[in-house]
């Protein structure tokens, strides 16, 4: 954790310093944008998400999420990381602003039933995620059609739990493991580093990339509406 609040710190140094000295060609001040991403912290650790999720969440990332990455044999199933974020100009090339990331995961909890001696569906587990997080975005390469950026948020998500014993289910120790039947909240820290991103477009509309880490996705795409 230490290495990653340094990474963050120093992101943002150098997000800081390009803003100073890049010369803006768009002279908008406020910035509403809606993107998708895939492979959040919600779904995997970073080590996991590098290898295996780059590929998956770049598919989920093309198709907008028509495309369901996460579906695994204990039928997990993962939304994308839909956000909506508006910024504001502060300088030249540094916008400030905030960010509301929503994503649902699910999935089936079997557990071997005594009597049968059947692995029998004993629970469903539902989660949704809010995530609010203040965001800072630093213009490095800016011309009239196209821009390169980078971007730091971190705020805090919260997790809304629901899980639910199926009806016939036998098994005493599944309903044991599964104390979480009533809906519970949990928070913890949420943060999205996006060291490369790039827009495209008209002055006033632009579709954008990106890829980093964070709860808004390992890469992601959408379109903003500047004016």
């Amino acid at each position: 954790m230490k290495k990653f609040n340094y990474m963050m710190v120093a992101l943002m140094a150098m997000m800081f310093v390009v803003s100073n000295s890049a010369m803006a060609q768009n002279d908008t001040k406020s910035e509403f944008s809606f993107s998708v991403g895939g492979y959040t912290p919600n779904q995997t650790t970073l080590a996991e998400g590098i290898g295996e999720g780059l590929g998956k969440a770049m598919a989920t990332m093309i198709t907008f999420g028509l495309y369901d990455a996460s579906k695994t044999a204990k039928d997990e199933k993962t939304s994308p990381a839909y956000t909506v974020q508006y910024l504001y100009r502060v300088s030249p090339n540094l916008k400030i602003g905030g960010a509301v990331t929503y994503q649902h995961t699910s999935y089936t909890l079997s557990g071997k039933n005594k009597k049968t001696g059947v692995y029998d569906e004993m629970a469903k587990n539902r989660n949704n995620y809010i995530t609010l997080m203040p965001t800072v975005k630093a213009s490095w390469f800016d011309k009239k059609n196209i821009s390169l950026y980078s971007k730091v948020a971190a705020g805090v998500c919260i997790a809304f739990k629901d899980s639910k014993v199926k009806s016939g289910a036998s098994d005493e120790e599944a309903k044991t493991l599964l104390k979480e039947v009533e809906t519970k909240k949990g928070t913890r820290f949420g943060y999205q580093v996006s060291p490369i991103g790039c827009e495209f477009g008209s002055k006033n509309i632009r579709a954008f990339v990106e890829l980093g880490y964070g709860f808004q996705g390992l890469g992601l795409a959408g379109l903003s509406i500047q004016f």
